[in-house]
């Protein structure tokens, strides 16, 4: 009884208590990689090529602005402090497309988690936000409907000095974006200077989602990659999962992929909510009455089932 009781507990400890919530601003690089072996998610890095001289547009990287302060000390105004400057700086850069196609480029406000959703079928939540989505321009007639993600393109994430565990970030705001809208999207973290890093889900190999990631150096061709992307047709045919789409500086087509249609089944990779409340209601039984040994060995059963590779026998 005791030894089955203390299985139905650490059952319990890793299925009701083994929620994990993520906020994107917050995510170090332990936890960046504990979020991807979670979802079964793999980073690959994609080759890129530069422009030949001449070629491409030439774009003056972003100059991150400076105060005096009282005792003549020159700061950096800070990321937060410079969001309004810098989204003109972005929009002034692909202006065109942006009328073109009817896409504007906001700033999500602190405080506002556009970004928030609970991974479907796993006991993960993503919250939190980005400093800029490029989506539809009807969120500038009704900035109310920003919640719903109208036409959303790409997130941008804009950090002063761009780090390797800010990939985790970028990364955490990807998947919380992609599965929030319908059709594919992409993340752009980068310090509007010489650190262009774009990341996107590309596609499903054996049971792992990949999820792509390319450098770019310089504004001028990060942009013509950007504008190119926001001239691409909005979604997928219906009957197929991955299509390809060509993008300059890429050596090879960009593979494009949902990021539902790449997570494992939640039989195969996620928790099971009916497990989760067999074993809440064990809990609140025993919490009342003490230990009941026909109701733990039936919660043991409905886990044991719930495995494959245990299946079979039950």
């Amino acid at each position: 009884m005791d030894q089955l009781v203390e299985k139905v507990d650490k059952m319990y400890e890793q299925t009701v208590l083994g929620k994990r919530k993520y906020v994107h601003s917050e995510v170090t690089s332990t936890q960046g990689r504990q979020l991807l072996n979670d979802l079964d998610i793999r980073v690959e890095f994609v080759r890129t090529v530069p422009f030949d001289a001449g070629e491409g547009s030439s774009v003056d990287p972003y100059e991150w602005k400076r105060v005096i302060i009282e005792n003549g000390e020159e700061v950096v105004l800070t990321e937060e402090q410079q969001r309004k400057r810098y989204r003109r700086y972005v929009e002034h850069n692909i202006g065109a497309v942006l009328k073109e196609k009817q896409l504007c480029v906001i700033g999500v406000e602190r405080g506002t988690n556009i970004l928030t959703i609970k991974v479907p079928g796993r006991e993960i939540e993503l919250a939190g936000r980005t400093d800029l989505l490029i989506l539809s321009d009807l969120v500038e007639m009704r900035p109310t409907e920003v919640q719903y993600l109208p036409g959303v393109k790409m997130l941008i994430e804009v950090k002063r000095d761009v780090k390797p565990s800010n990939d985790f970030q970028a990364l955490s705001e990807l998947i919380a974006l992609d599965l929030l809208v319908d059709d594919p999207v992409m993340a752009l973290l980068t310090d509007l200077k010489g650190e262009w890093i774009f990341f996107w889900v590309a596609e499903k190999i054996n049971s792992s989602a990949r999820i792509h990631k390319a450098a770019i150096n310089k504004p001028g061709e990060a942009f013509e990659v950007i504008r190119a992307l926001l001239v691409q047709p909005p979604t997928a045919p219906a009957d197929t999962d991955t299509t390809e789409i060509k993008l300059p500086c890429f050596q090879s087509p960009v593979k494009r992929l949902k990021l539902r249609k790449a997570l494992p089944p939640i039989g195969e990779g996620g928790d099971n909510g009916g497990i989760r409340e067999s074993i809440e209601r064990y809990y609140d039984i025993a919490s009342m009455l003490g230990p009941d040994i026909e109701m733990a060995r039936a919660v043991a059963r409905q886990v044991t089932r719930s495995i494959p590779t245990f299946s079979y026998f039950s």
